[in-house]
């Protein structure tokens, strides 16, 4: 399955290296997240961080919301053991669960419910019945009035707004390690960024399709909150 290629350590590694250089806007994004969140759920008391990496959503979650306990659950290795130990030092507040989004017996070491449910760039690699599938699910585990918000890379309307976004993106890196003091060349950049090893692993879908399954599984308020082209920050509230 494509998504295997995150138990791949060297692929892993490179995107927690990498991550701040390749995502733009994180601030804006993190901001977007955390206003949905204080407005739609303003004092959870549970929080899932589902697909966590590195439990980056999670444990920044935790900092603003102190009386909240949290679970992170990922099957990648090294995002387990990176997890791990950025969420050390809120000690029994949050929980890590080694379990394959990609099967649904992800849920089996949960109980719900949680107040709020987020993810970070991982159900795209989900086939989309299985992300379909898998949001029913989080509807399920989620409180009455809790917050779920997904964000994700989402699928380009037309291959030419795909080129844009790629155009965007390899830009942005290449400002990015310029700054830091690499002689690459934008020409460099742009192939690097085509040929990543991780992109096999896309399977993208457009945010319109994914709000629209929300809103029919029970979801209300679904709204994309922010995009960047094919970047979105999406989820409503059960």
């Amino acid at each position: 399955m494509p998504a295997e290629v995150w138990k791949d350590r060297e692929v892993a590694q490179a995107f927690l290296t990498e991550r701040s250089l390749i995502i733009p806007d994180r601030q804006r994004q993190f901001d977007v997240l955390f206003r949905v969140v204080r407005l739609q759920c303003p004092r959870p008391r549970r929080v899932l961080d589902l697909g966590c990496g590195d439990a980056i959503l999670l444990a920044s979650l935790l900092e603003v919301y102190p009386d909240a306990a949290g679970s992170a659950v990922d099957f990648s290795p090294l995002m387990l053991e990176q997890a791990r130990e950025r969420l050390t030092k809120f000690g029994p507040r949050a929980v890590l669960v080694e379990a394959d989004l990609q099967q649904p017996s992800w849920q089996d070491a949960l109980t719900g419910p949680f107040d709020v449910i987020v993810s970070g760039f991982a159900i795209h690699h989900l086939p989309d019945e299985r992300k379909h599938a898998l949001y029913r699910e989080i509807y399920d585990l989620l409180a009455v009035g809790g917050v779920f918000l997904n964000m994700e890379h989402v699928a380009s309307p037309t291959a030419r707004v795909e080129a844009l976004f790629d155009d965007a993106m390899a830009e942005h890196l290449y400002k990015r390690r310029r700054e830091l003091g690499e002689a690459v060349t934008l020409e460099q950049v742009h192939r690097a960024y085509r040929e990543r090893p991780d992109r096999a692993a896309n399977i993208l879908l457009p945010v319109e399709d994914q709000c629209q399954w929300l809103r029919a599984i029970g979801f209300r308020d679904v709204d994309c909150f922010w995009k960047y082209f094919e970047l979105a920050i999406f989820g409503g509230v059960k």
